[in-house]
C-alpha cells in the first residue's frame, strides 16, 4: 500500500532537512545543533521567497519498504517517506536529482530549497527526497527495540534508495533519464556510496562534509578544531587555542583533586560532580560547546569562532573565560544550570519509545549505527593537539556501545573496519563523485580532499567553511570561496548531463 498526500511547501516546517553527524558529545552539542536546524529551517523559507515568491507543490509519498533487502524469506516491511518536485522538470527526459537524508527526520523543505533544488531549476530536474530508514517517519512503532536495529545500517539504507528508484521510474515511465544523488555528512557517504555500489542507477554523485573513512577512534576531529579556534580567516588566534587548553587542563586537574564541588559551582552545574561517570558528561558539554560552534561556524547568528575567541582572550584567566563561555552558552540555550547527570545523558540511547513528532536527530538510531559500522567517537586522550579534557576517552565511548547495544569493545574496531574494507575509506576510486569538504569542518578530515583524476574523482576544498556550507541555498553575502565552490559543483555536473 503506499499514501500520496499533496500540499503546499509551507505548510510544514518544523522538520529538519540536513542531519550533521557527531559520535557522542554531551548536551550542549545537541543543542547547537538544535538551533542550527531551526536557523537553517527558517532561512530555506525566505530564500525560497526571495528568490522564487510563491511556493512549490511537494508530494509526499509513503513507500512500503522491506525490512530486510538481504532475506527473501522476510515478509516485514516499513514505510519510507519521500518528497516529489516535479515543478522544474523537463518532461519527460530531465534529470532526477535524488536528495538523500541521514540521522533525523527530513522535511518537505529538502524538495524545496537548497543548492541540489537551484540546480534542479537550472538544469531542469525533478526533485526527489528520500528519508532514511528508522529516521523520522520512516520506522516501525517497535523500530528503537534492539532486535529490530539490526536492520539499521548504510547497506539496507542504499537498497531502499534502489527501491525509490524503481518506484520513480515506474510511475514516470522514465527511461534514459540521468540520476544525480546530493547528501550532506553521513548522507553524503551514502551518496557517494550510492554511485559507487549502483553505479547503473545514480550517473554521479555529490558528497557534502562525507566522512568516507571509518575511524574508531577519531582523533583528528579535535585536531582540526584547534586548528579552526587558531586560523585567524574566521576570527581565531593561537592564544584562543593556548586558552581553552590551559583552561581545560586546569579543569582536570581540580577533578583529579576531588575539587568537584568548585567546579559544579562555578559551571553552574545542576547536580553534583563527585561521580567519574557525571564528570565525564561535564567535560563533554564543555568541549561541546567549542566542537559544535566551530562545525556550524556562522550558522546561527553570532555564534561562531570569532565570538568563542574573543572571550576566550579578554583575560589572562582562561578559567575565568571559560566560565563565561559556558555562561553565554546557557544564556543562548535558556537553561538555568546545565544537567551533567550521566542517566540523563545515558536516556537518549536508551529510549525505546518512538515519538513521531519529535525534532532532531535520533540519537539511539545514531549511536547504534557508529557503535555497529562506523566508530567516528571524538576523543582527546592521548599526546596530540586536542584542547580539551583528557577524560574524553574511547573508553567512554565503547562502554556505551556495550551497555546499551551488547556490542563489546573488541567488536567495535571488527565493523568498522568491514565498513571500510566494503566501501573503500577515503580511496573509494568511484567515478563521477565529487567530494566537497570546508576547512573548518572537522569531519573533512575523514573525506576524499584530493581530484583522482584517473578514476574521476573530483575534490573542492573550500577555505573558511563548515559543515555542509555549500549545501544551502545561495545569498549574496556567502564568501567568494564558497560562491567559486559552487559554480564548480554546477559546471562538472552540466558536463555529467551533456554525456551521451
Amino acid at each position: 500500500m503506499m499514501f500520496v498526500l499533496k500540499y503546499l511547501i509551507f505548510v510544514f516546517t518544523v522538520n529538519f532537512m540536513l542531519k550533521d553527524i557527531s559520535s557522542i558529545p554531551g548536551h550542549s552539542f545537541w543543542k547547537i545543533k538544535e538551533l542550527v536546524e531551526n536557523q537553517r529551517e527558517n532561512s530555506a523559507i525566505h530564500d525560497y521567497r526571495r528568490l522564487y515568491g510563491s511556493g512549490q507543490t511537494v508530494e509526499e509519498v509513503l513507500l512500503t519498504q522491506p525490512l530486510d533487502h538481504f532475506d527473501a524469506y522476510s515478509s516485514e516491511t516499513y514505510k519510507q517517506k519521500i518528497y516529489i518536485n516535479v515543478e522544474n522538470w523537463n518532461k519527460p527526459n530531465g534529470p532526477i536529482f535524488l536528495f538523500i537524508g541521514g540521522e533525523g527526520a527530513l522535511s518537505n523543505r529538502s524538495a524545496y530549497a537548497g543548492h541540489h533544488v537551484e540546480m534542479a531549476k537550472l538544469f531542469g530536474g525533478m526533485v526527489v527526497a528520500a528519508e532514511h530508514r528508522f529516521y523520522g517517519d520512516s520506522i516501525n512503532d517497535d523500530g528503537l527495540h534492539l532486535d529490530q536495529l539490526q536492520h539499521l545500517s548504510s547497506q539496507q539504507g542504499l537498497a531502499d534508495l534502489t527501491k525509490v528508484h524503481n518506484y520513480i521510474t515506474t510511475r514516470y515511465e522514465l527511461i534514459d533519464n540521468k540520476w544525480i544523488c546530493f547528501g550532506g555528512s553521513y548522507p553524503g557517504a551514502l551518496s557517494a556510496w550510492f554511485r559507487l555500489k549502483y553505479p547503473h542507477l545514480v550517473f554521479g554523485a555529490v558528497a557534502s562534509s562525507a566522512p568516507v573513512q571509518a575511524q574508531t577512534d577519531f582523533q583528528g576531529y579535535n585536531e582540526v578544531v584547534a586548528q579552526s579556534l587558531a586560523d585567524p580567516t574566521v576570527g581565531g588566534s593561537k592564544q584562543c587555542t593556548a586558552q581553552v587548553a590551559e583552561a581545560f587542563q586546569k579543569i582536570d586537574s581540580m577533578v583529579s583533586g576531588h575539587q568537584t564541588k568548585e567546579l559544579a559551582k562555578d559551571f553552574l552545574s545542576c547536580g553534583s560532580l563527585s561521580e567519574s561517570n557525571d564528570q565525564m558528561v561535564f567535560v563533554n558539554n564543555l568541549a561541546g560547546i567549542f566542537m559544535g560552534v566551530v562545525q556550524y561556524n556562522n550558522e546561527v547568528p553570532g555564534l561562531n569562532i570569532k565570538k568563542l575567541c574573543n572571550i576566550m582572550t579578554e583575560s589572562g584567566d582562561s578559567y575565568g573565560n571559560l566560565q563565561k563561555i559556558n555562561q553565554m552558552m546557557m544564556k543562548t540555550t535558556n537553561q538555568s544550570c546545565v544537567d551533567n547527570t550521566y542517566s540523563t545523558f545515558l536516556s537518549g540511547f536508551t529510549n525505546q519509545t518512538v515519538d513521531r513528532h519529535a525534532v532532531g536527530p535520533g540519537i539511539r538510531q545514531w549511536v547504534w549505527q557508529t557503535c555497529s559500522q562506523f566508530g567516528y567517537y571524538q576523543t582527546c586522550e592521548k599526546e596530540t593537539t586536542c584542547p580539551f579534557s583528557r577524560l574524553l576517552t574511547l573508553e567512554s565511548n565503547l562502554v556505551i556501545c556495550k551497555e546499551v547495544y551488547k556490542i563489546s569493545e573488541n567488536m567495535v574496531p571488527k565493523f568498522v573496519q568491514f565498513t571500510n574494507d566494503y566501501y573503500g575509506a577515503n580511496h573509494p576510486k568511484g567515478t563521477r563523485i565529487i567530494f566537497v569538504n570546508g576547512s573548518i569542518d572537522p569531519w573533512h578530515f575523514l573525506s576524499v580532499l584530493k581530484s583522482d583524476q584517473v578514476s574521476g574523482e573530483v575534490a573542492v576544498f573550500i577555505n573558511g567553511t563548515a559543515h555542509c556550507a555549500d549545501m544551502a541555498t545561495h545569498k549574496s553575502t556567502d564568501p567568494q570561496p564558497l560562491k567559486e565552490a559552487r559554480l564548480v559543483i554546477q559546471k562538472e555536473i552540466a558536463s555529467w548531463l551533456k554525456e551521451t
